[in-house]
């Protein structure tokens, strides 16, 4: 209630005042939400762009950093860096050696305006440092550190939100200033009621009165028919008026005689006399084809003439003649009723040509109807009604059109791909439902828009970063000759409702009801694929070409004659450890490899004991270093699994090896049987828990990647694909790898698989879910 008090006194009184402030309001609420998207997506945007370009730096000088500190070489260094921060968002770049040197260049100030202090803050708290450590053979050298300078950064950012703000304010200056002439001259006329209620009382209304040509639709149309309804009124009232002072047909009172005793209006204005002239004429002189000069008068009913009267007009009359009768009975005059029929008799005729007309029109689309359906499996109707065998034959057509029209909506619903179609204006007529799917446009959205209208609404759906050719490129690179086999195509990358990568295509129809069709067609599977196969022959020549650049280059000092034997010694180990590393990295490709392509088809599963499997590996397992064993918990006793015993064991081991590597500092590694219940069926795991280095979150959603590794110094060996082969073994064999991870306290992996009951152990396989 109070709401509403105050609501009524903040509105204008006027239609025209609340319109404006429920425009206003909308518009300014849209627009301040915009800019602040904007404002939020440009910051997450450059800041994260900075960030990888950042990195990216450092990971293209820190090769030219490593070759030139190995031979001592600080002056590339020092041309490196400062390659490094020229044109560049950093602030410095340094090279730390191990012994405290630095080798360190500036970057340049920018000349920009300077940014809030506040965005200067969030800008260093979203950014980090980046910090190469430059290792070579297995040595130390140093550290590479680029610095970001925060204040150009954020004076980058501090521009673009002033220009926001800027185009906000014009944008909401703007729209108001379109809108309000708009409402004053379409809906400021609607006090002119008043002056329709005073034209009302004068008799003289026009919907003119009401509304200018300007005003709305609906209004025109509304007073339009409050205009018709009053002058119909008056009509009315006119009517009335003039049925009171005489009849509407001609009525001539004659005496005994014939002749003329009275003549009302209408009779005047049917013979075109004045009424003086007529009274005294003999009615057969006046309409000698209703009544003859030698017929004896006698009354009838409905006889219908054709007359022509004194200004020559031609009528056609229905006339009723009846005796007026003297309190004797004896006839002492007459009365003629006279009705004008011409315009009703012109209707007969015209009607009676139409018929005729129409008959002939039956005939021929009877013809022209049973040409189509003479192809038709049903024969045509074979009636001798035409309009009956007609009906029968357009019953046919629809019944078949509807057939065919089912059909290719039910095509249309089972594709997977997306389908528009424009009409001759370019307008989109229909929307399949894999359409919307694909783009998370509703059919209310596309249906009635241009096909320049769609392809804006693609836009907005689509990866912003990402540039597509437009519907006009593509229909411009059709062929000349309207070849229906040679649509055009482009990919479209959409970011709205999901990622997706799409293949576009569009083609031009020649027909007068469809211009042209629209398809998308979903490759995103293909196009990660494809990128996937990239990145990882990327990262595996990567990896394997560290310890093929060691092998190579400590070969080469082998050359020399001059090294010392126990250098000679030292280089041989050195090739031999990386000679190693390069052989494990190309088995556990292989390994990995085989795993993915046979699927589980080479796993020989068996119902074991993980208690009595367990303890058997932990037996068998050699600690490094002289390392103390595992400590073990059985649990509450046998759990039987079922797996492949030697994959199994492949992967406890790699997970016992990673806490031993994982924790150089000692610690106990405690391994134990655990039971839950998943989904209400029974679950038991193979959890091994160490007190090493542990994980990040960021690292821990990367642990199962491909050559991914923690440890990022490179001090810790290993090829990186450890995890990766456990989480495909224990998938195969319907289990999962779940891992919990806290930085500098340890990790804890934990290898679930499904238990099975003795009576269960032939049943083979099943899914943990």
């Amino acid at each position: 209630m109070i709401l509403s008090r105050l609501l009524e006194r903040v509105l204008p009184g006027s239609l025209v005042g609340r319109v404006f402030a429920l425009y206003t309001v909308t518009l300014l609420g849209f627009v301040l939400a915009g800019i602040g998207l904007f404002c939020y997506y440009q910051l997450s945007v450059v800041l994260e762009d900075e960030q990888l370009r950042g990195d990216a730096l450092g990971s293209i000088i820190s090769p030219i950093i490593s070759d030139s500190v190995v031979i001592g070489d600080y002056d590339t260094v020092r041309q490196a860096l400062s390659r490094t921060v020229e044109h560049s968002v950093l602030k410095s770049a340094s090279f730390i050696d191990r012994n405290g040197g630095v080798v360190k260049s500036l970057g340049t100030p920018s000349g920009s305006s300077q940014p809030p202090n506040w965005l200067i803050d969030l800008v260093n708290g979203r950014l980090y440092d980046v910090n190469l450590p430059i290792n070579v053979g297995g040595q130390d050298y140093g550290v590479l550190r680029l610095n970001f300078d925060s204040r150009d950064i954020a004076a980058r950012l501090w521009t673009q939100i002033r220009l926001a703000l800027l185009l906000g304010a014009l944008a909401i200056g703007g729209g108001l200033m379109l809108i309000l002439f708009p409402l004053r001259r379409w809906l400021g006329g609607l006090n002119r009621v008043q002056a329709f209620e005073q034209a009302m009382e004068s008799g003289a209304v026009s919907t003119d009165l009401l509304v200018a040509d300007q005003a709305p639709v609906e209004f025109r149309q509304t007073f339009e028919v409050l205009g018709r309804a009053a002058a119909n009124l008056q009509s009315q009232r006119h009517q009335a008026a003039v049925t009171l002072g005489a009849i509407a047909d001609a009525v001539l009172t004659l005496d005994a005689s014939g002749q003329v005793i009275l003549a009302n209006p209408a009779a005047c204005e049917l013979l075109g006399l004045p009424p003086e002239q007529l009274q005294g004429q003999a009615a057969s002189k006046l309409m000698p084809q209703v009544i003859p000069v030698t017929t004896t008068l006698q009354p009838w009913r409905g006889r219908r003439r054709t007359v022509r009267n004194s200004q020559g007009q031609e009528l056609v009359i229905d006339s009723t003649l009846s005796a007026i009768l003297s309190p004797e009975g004896e006839t002492v005059g007459y009365v003629l009723a006279c009705r004008d029929m011409s315009e009703q008799h012109e209707l007969d005729m015209r009607l009676r040509a139409e018929l005729k007309s129409r008959a002939s029109a039956l005939i021929s689309m009877r013809k022209v109807l049973e040409e189509f359906t003479q192809d038709l499996a049903t024969p045509a109707p074979n009636a001798s009604d035409d309009l009956e065998a007609i009906s029968g034959m357009i019953s046919t057509l629809v019944h078949r059109l509807q057939s065919r029209g089912e059909q290719l909506r039910a095509i249309f619903e089972l594709s997977p791909d997306g389908f528009v179609s424009f009409d001759a204006e370019r307008r989109a007529n229909y929307v399949s439902p894999a359409f919307t799917q694909l783009t998370g446009l509703t059919v209310a959205q596309l249906i009635g828009q241009t096909d320049t209208q769609v392809e804006h609404l693609l836009h907005q759906q689509a990866n912003s970063a990402v540039r597509w050719r437009s519907f006009e490129s593509i229909l411009r690179d059709l062929p000349s000759d309207g070849a229906a086999d040679a649509p055009r195509r482009t990919i479209i990358e959409l970011a709205r409702p999901a990622r997706r990568i799409l293949q576009l295509g569009l083609r031009e129809s020649q027909s007068n009801v469809i211009s042209q069709v629209l398809s998308l067609r979903d490759v995103t599977h293909e196009t990660e694929v494809d990128q996937m196969k990239s990145e990882f022959l990327s990262t595996a020549a990567h990896e394997l070409r560290t310890p093929m650049t060691s092998i190579y280059g400590f070969a080469e000092l082998l050359q020399f004659p001059g090294i010392k034997p126990e250098q000679r010694e030292d280089l041989v180990k050195t090739i031999h450890r990386q000679s190693e590393l390069m052989i494990a990295i190309i088995n556990e490709l292989l390994d990995l490899a085989r795993i993915e392509a046979r699927r589980g088809k080479d796993f020989e599963i068996e119902t074991l004991d993980l208690v009595h499997l367990a303890e058997s590996l932990l037996h068998d397992f050699n600690p490094p270093q002289q390392r103390p064993h595992p400590d073990f918990d059985r649990g509450r006793g046998m759990a039987l699994v079922q797996v492949d015993r030697k994959k199994m064991a492949q992967a406890i081991g790699n997970v016992l090896s990673n806490a031993y590597k994982y924790s150089p500092q000692g610690g106990a590694v405690n391994v134990r049987i655990v039971n839950d219940l998943r989904d209400g069926q029974p679950i038991v795991g193979f959890e091994i828990r160490d007190h090493g280095i542990g994980m990040t979150p960021a690292q821990l959603a990367r642990v199962s990647e491909r050559f991914y590794r923690a440890d990022a110094s490179g001090t810790i060996p290993g090829t990186g694909l450890g995890m990766s082969i456990v989480k495909e073994i224990m998938e195969l064999q319907g289990g999962q790898m779940h891992l919990e991870s806290e930085h500098g306290q340890g990790t804890v992996v934990t290898l679930w698989l499904p238990e099975v009951t003795p009576s269960q152990s032939h049943s083979g396989w099943q899914n943990l879910t």
